[in-house]
């Protein structure tokens, strides 16, 4: 047997390797054999469900080599025109019903409806509990029904209740609307987040995430520039300016939704778009299942075979999964020190005495460093093949303007403490880097669907607790707040040593274990093992 050193090279080249180490498992088909083998039976199994899809059976048993690099060039642009451009739309119209409340509140929205600030904050909770209280319930009809039904009513539907806030007239209607709002986009992101994972590869994810949460800073500045000219219709007919930007931003949303019935690639069908000819509809599904086999899983619209892994004990499993807690828990901490800072930046703006037009302006240039910096970090992770320093990176960047914001003295001039608010929310946002690492590494596609939920139910909670960070009888410096978030930064740091250390050394214990098998006791083993997705001896987490 080999040294311990050679043990270690081979663990951790297996650990930087971008492709799992699996046997072929091409929708609920998994044995031992090759490429070829297992391919050429793909149209006689399960009643001929990939008869349906043209050549990629064929694509499938030839491998990579049976499509020219040009034409794999030419499916991924395709792939970001057609698919990537509307779901940045569709994350337009979440963005802009969800945000929209921050812009109101440079207004007289909460003298006009008799409300404190602590009233606010209570509204933002209860938003924040039923957006996520719907996560993991929305994401199992998302993957029963199908995305390109289910996603668009969801689109419909809170684009509805985003317009009759227009009507709202006392903290009631208020809380209403927030619990109404929030009930009717849980599920959205990880809905869109799978979606999207079905048509590209592993190392390719991050940055195209990074797209769709550009939308949303993109969003953010465009929001404050529409407020900023709607406020101007203050008394038109009557109306709150307030009343105006919910009316509006809610007709415009609405629109959207149901566009979105028919602008969606489905995966499921067997044509995707008039954009993409046959052939190239069948390299865009076989470049994605030939990296990663369990996403084969997505072409099979079965509700039977959805429902069988969508269970109470399977959703238990997938929160309770040693290797995926460590995403959870950063998903819950890692953003909050930006969230926070975000949801309170035009009150701050306000109470250092700058008008609503001022506040609302300076939301652009965080907006504009936040996606700044998610974008490089994005590139950097799926240019690299690694996601750990990212989230390190992200708290060395945060920290000082925290530390900074907490021992300023009362006396310090406004717009310093303005640039540091600014640059505490523009920290680079590596929930894309984050959420396509916990894709990765959990290897079943069943369980990818869970997981992406709880992960966006642990951002959720993140945003529950952001909301109360910040508490009136701190104002307007808020150093305990900041003091709260420079513990959870440094948390944050532990949690990411730590979640790459776990993942390096079962890395490093299941080659050994791997190696020291002969090669009928590997093809028993996957024969016979009950082991699933990341359990495998064979899988091999990404870092």
């Amino acid at each position: 047997m080999s040294s311990v050193s050679e043990d270690e090279k081979q663990a951790f080249a297996a650990a930087d390797s971008s492709r799992v180490v699996e046997p072929m498992d091409y929708g609920s088909i998994s044995t031992t054999k090759s490429v070829s083998e297992e391919s050429s039976e793909l149209l006689d199994e399960k009643n001929g469900i990939y008869s349906q899809f043209g050549e990629l059976a064929d694509l499938l048993e030839g491998g990579t080599d049976s499509w020219t690099e040009e034409e794999d060039r030419r499916v991924r642009f395709k792939a970001d025109w057609r698919i990537m451009t509307w779901a940045c739309v569709m994350f337009l119209s979440l963005q802009l019903n969800r945000i929209n409340i921050v812009n109101v509140l440079t207004t007289d929205f909460l003298t006009d409806l008799g409300m404190q600030q602590n009233d606010y904050n209570l509204g933002q909770t209860i938003y924040f509990f039923s957006f996520l209280v719907m996560e993991i319930p929305t994401q199992i009809m998302n993957t029963i029904v199908g995305p390109t039904i289910w996603i668009p009513t969801m689109m419909t539907t809170w684009a509805l209740v985003g317009f009759l806030q227009t009507f709202i007239t006392n903290k009631a209607s208020y809380l209403a609307t927030r619990a109404l709002l929030g009930a009717c986009q849980g599920g959205f992101v990880p809905g869109i987040a799978l979606y999207v994972t079905s048509f590209y590869k592993a190392h390719e994810m991050a940055t195209r995430l990074a797209m769709l949460w550009s939308t949303q800073y993109i969003t953010n500045s465009i929001s404050a520039l529409l407020a900023s000219g709607i406020f101007n219709m203050d008394g038109l007919n009557g109306w709150h300016n307030w009343q105006w930007l919910f009316f509006l931003e809610g007709l415009l949303s609405l629109s959207i939704g149901v566009s979105t019935f028919f602008m969606m690639p489905s995966f499921r069908k067997p044509t995707l778009s008039k954009v993409f000819t046959a052939r190239e509809t069948a390299i865009l599904r076989a470049r994605v299942i030939l990296d990663d086999p369990s996403k084969a899983k997505a072409l099979d619209g079965s509700r039977v075979n959805t429902m069988k892994n969508l269970g109470p004990r399977d959703i238990l499993g997938t929160i309770t999964d040693i290797y995926l807690v460590p995403m959870f828990l950063l998903a819950w901490l890692g953003f909050l020190p930006s969230v926070a800072s975000y949801q309170f930046m035009t009150i701050m703006f306000r109470s250092y005495g700058y008008e609503t037009f001022e506040a609302n302006l300076l939301v652009i240039p965080a907006n504009m460093t936040i996606m700044t910096g998610m974008l490089v970090a994005s590139f950097v992770a799926d240019r690299y093949r690694r996601r750990w320093p990212i989230p390190l990176a992200a708290m060395a960047w945060v920290l000082p303007f925290l530390i900074l914001q907490r021992s300023l003295p009362d006396d310090t001039p406004y717009g310093l403490r303005v640039f540091c608010v600014i640059f505490t929310v523009g920290f680079p946002y590596y929930t894309p880097v984050l959420m396509s690492w916990l894709s990765a590494n959990v290897g079943d596609q069943s369980k990818r669907a869970l997981a992406i939920a709880i992960y966006n139910i642990g951002v959720q909670c993140g945003s529950i607790s952001a909301s109360n960070v910040y508490r009136a009888g701190d104002a307007p410096f808020y150093r305990n707040g900041n003091s709260i978030l420079i513990a959870v930064a440094v948390l944050v740091v532990f949690l990411t040593i730590s979640a790459r250390w776990l993942y390096k050394r079962e890395n490093f214990r299941r080659e050994n274990v791997w190696s020291a098998m002969t090669e009928e006791e590997r093809e028993e083993y996957l024969v016979t093992t009950t082991d699933k997705g990341n359990r495998k001896l064979n899988f091999r987490f990404q870092l």
